[in-house]
């Protein structure tokens, strides 16, 4: 790639939301998720990148006209100004940048367009959320390597169970453990495994729970209008806004400024009268 280099001051927080099985509601995460921290009046940037068969585009119901092909297309000259044009505006205010309408494009996105399109984003966004594909290749595994968090959901079924553990195998010896926080999804649904067991079979701690509320989570994602908005009182709305509290609490760019006490307000006005 010879586009040009981007500016290395990243100002955003990077989230990459993964699974190591399909149909377990990551891209029903990303839109609710990316809402839930828009609502906290910080700038949010969601990347498509199941570069094959994404579809944010049509669980937000944005009709969108440019894709990360685009972007593809025009990466000399590619930069923060001409990639938001091709970004499409969700009426939250989020921001979203498609995958590509054929999946044959999929294979022209390399790890190195990725990184300058990610590089970018991060510049100018607060926060950027990435919906991938089901399980790990270099464009994922790419993803990742740049993330500052990584949500990995899992359900309560066999085999997701044992695909996630597998997964979570592999982020250890790739020494990316330490930024993985699990999803266990539809935590609630009555199943062989129960929630409290999952966390000694993955051998992880305080994952996020998703309760089960498939009726609203479904309609939500095929009319295009994301639960946190149309059912932002229900519990699986209150579920995400809890993952995005805790993203927000982590974010060094967001924490409040430390108001300083009486005694050090005090104290540099008795070093002045002392030196008088």
């Amino acid at each position: 790639m010879n586009g040009p280099e981007p500016n290395q001051n990243r100002k955003g927080k990077m989230v990459v939301i993964c699974s190591a099985k399909g149909g377990i509601g990551k891209t029903t995460l990303s839109v609710n998720l990316s809402m839930a921290l828009r609502k906290k009046n910080v700038q949010v940037a969601l990347l498509d990148g199941d570069f094959q068969f994404g579809d944010v585009d049509i669980a937000m119901d944005l009709g969108s006209s440019f894709s990360i092909y685009d972007a593809l297309e025009s990466l000399q000259t590619l930069d923060t100004f001409s990639l938001n044009r091709l970004m499409s505006t969700h009426t939250s205010g989020v921001r979203v940048l498609p995958a590509p309408d054929r999946p044959e494009l999929a294979d022209l996105i390399t790890p190195e367009v990725i990184t300058y399109i990610t590089d970018l984003l991060l510049e100018e966004y607060d926060y950027l959320l990435v919906d991938t594909g089901t399980g790990l290749n270099d464009q994922t595994l790419t993803l990742m390597e740049k993330a500052d968090q990584i949500l990995l959901m899992t359900t309560l079924e066999l085999v997701s169970i044992k695909n996630t553990k597998l997964l979570l195998r592999t982020l250890r010896l790739l020494e990316m453990i330490e930024k993985v926080k699990v999803v266990i999804n539809r935590s609630t649904i009555d199943s062989v495994v129960q929630a409290n067991e999952v966390l000694q079979i993955l051998q992880i701690e305080n994952p996020f729970y998703i309760p089960n509320n498939f009726s609203i989570a479904s309609k939500a994602l095929n009319i295009g209008n994301p639960f946190v908005a149309s059912h932002s009182s229900s519990d699986i709305a209150k579920a995400v806004f809890q993952i995005a509290q805790h993203l927000d609490s982590d974010n060094p760019n967001h924490l409040p400024v430390k108001k300083p006490s009486l005694l050090e307000t005090l104290l540099p006005m008795s070093r002045k009268k002392r030196r008088g």
